[in-house]
This record gives C-alpha cells, structure tokens and sequence, in this order.
C-alpha cells in the first residue's frame, strides 16, 4: 500500500495528515493504519526543505507504523545530510551514516533515492545496514537537453563539472562528453578551519568547446558555485550556448537561479524531486517529472 504525505501530492492523494501546533510541533495521523496489519507499505515523503523538520516528521510516521507491518520502504527523492560522508577533519560528524542507521533503526527496509550524493552511480547498496535502491534522473535530464538542442538542429557537447557526478555523461552515448575537476579554496575562517567545504575557487580540465554548445548535468545545485565556475571555465573556452540540469535543485540562497541564468545560461531544468515553491521558476526554470513507482 501507498501511503502519501502532503509533501508528496503530486505523487498520488496525501493518505497520511501532518499537521502542525501553534509552536509549530508537528502532529501526525495514519487514517487507515487498521489495514496495514502485516502488509507492505511504501512511504512517499520529501525530506527537504525544512530537513530537520521533514525527518521529525518521518520519525512520527515510523514510529506508528512498525508497530503494525515490519515490510516499510521509503520513497524519498532527495536526500540530506548525504555530503557529511565520511570523517575528513577528526572531530566531525558523519551526518549520512546517522540519518541511515536512523531509517534503518525505525523498520525501513529500504530506501529508494534518486542520485544520491555519497553514491557515485545508480543501483542498489547498503549503507548502515539500509538497503539503498539509488536511481538516477540523468537520463531524463540527457533527454531533454536532447530535445532543447533538438529544435535549433543542434549538436552539443555533454560535461559534468564535478568528477563525483561523472556518471551523468554516461547517458550520453555516441556523444563527446567530459567531466571536469573542481578546485575548493580555504574553508579557514579568522585563522580557524570550520570544517565547512569552502567556495569552488577554480576548475580545473582542458575541453575542447570552441564553438560548440553545451550542456551541464550535476545531481545536486545548492549555492550555485559549482556551476557558475564551470560555465566561466567553458566559456573562457569558447563555448556557445551552455544549458544546466540537475537533479536536485537546493538552491540554497537568494535568488541562485538568476544568479546562474544571468551567468551566460542560456536554459536551466532541474527535477521535481525537489519542490520549490517560487513563481519566477514557471518561466525561468523547466521541472522534468522524475518516475515514481
């Protein structure tokens, strides 16, 4: 059985009630929690924005649930705290192996994600005892930048601007693709290291663009560093027209769309597996339909 949070209406009727406190608690209802004794449930949530919330709220859902079925998969489109990797500085936090063993400890039996950062490739893996079915929207992505270019008849070359995404050129077969390096500054702050990834300073990787048009595919856009440094490096290179698509728009900031199409962009897409609710995206950015089922 589907069960639907509000978050998720546009993946089938919300079936599961969250609603909220006037000190913004959160509260959580299963309506017809009498029919799942026993039987194999898939929860559709999304846990951004509002990540500490959104996986509170999962919790609740969680906890009510396993007392009646142990068969729980988890449709989650984007994950958070999936950077947080591994331990690179002694003393962090290592977010993505938490927020696993957390699913994996209130009876999920399975996580299905779309390109999910601390993976470098689509297919099933475990992390923290949770199976992760990974699936990636890069074909998606590849095929309508294959149909933007499609309509002006024109060919284009296919990069990635972070080695960790590579595999997104991998849809691109028989076509010229490439992925490029990027180069992080100092993440010191006042003498100190945060800890924190800083700003891209360079990117590093020689393609031959002269002329031609091309298309940037990246999982993930947050502050927009990433692609603004790939689109100067490719443009300093003599790159036509430059599309960008993503799978999961973050867009962490102010206005980080405007600051990437106002960059020598000539389209930007990214997914629905994120929701952003902004009004200027219904002209600006295009929002593919990722499978659900």
């Amino acid at each position: 059985m589907k069960l639907i949070t509000p978050y998720c209406a546009d993946f089938g009727k919300p079936n599961i009630i969250i609603k909220h406190f006037p000190d913004n608690e959160s509260y959580v209802l299963i309506p017809e929690i009498e029919k799942l004794k026993g039987e194999p449930v898939r929860i559709y949530h999304r846990l951004y924005p509002e990540q500490d919330k959104r996986i509170f709220e999962l919790m609740l859902i969680l906890s009510r649930l396993q007392k009646e079925t142990k068969d729980i998969e988890l449709f989650a489109p984007y994950l958070p705290y999936a950077r947080q990797d591994k331990e690179k500085k002694a003393g962090e936090a290592v977010s993505a192996d938490l927020l696993c063993g957390l699913l994996k400890s209130f009876g999920v039996k399975k996580l299905i994600t779309y390109d999910c950062h601390f993976l470098s490739k689509p297919g099933d893996f475990e992390r923290e005892g949770l199976a992760i079915e990974n699936r990636s929207a890069g074909p998606e992505l590849y095929a309508y930048a294959k149909k933007w270019f499609g309509k002006k008849n024109d060919e284009f070359v296919v990069v990635s601007p972070d080695e960790g995404s590579s595999y997104f050129t991998e849809n691109a077969k028989g076509q010229l693709s490439h992925s490029l390096k990027k180069v992080r500054g100092d993440s010191k702050e006042n003498g100190t290291d945060t800890g924190i990834h800083a700003e891209i300073a360079t990117m590093e990787g020689e393609i031959d663009v002269e002329g031609k048009n091309v298309c940037i595919l990246d999982d993930i856009i947050s502050t927009g560093g990433t692609i603004v440094r790939a689109i100067d490096h490719l443009k300093a290179r003599g790159a036509k027209k430059i599309i960008v698509g993503a799978t999961h728009g973050v867009f962490a900031g102010h206005r980080i769309a405007d600051k990437i199409l106002n960059n020598s962009c000539n389209k930007l897409f990214i997914t629905n597996a994120i929701l952003i609710k902004d009004a200027s995206f219904d002209t600006q950015v295009e929002v593919l339909e990722i499978p659900n089922n």
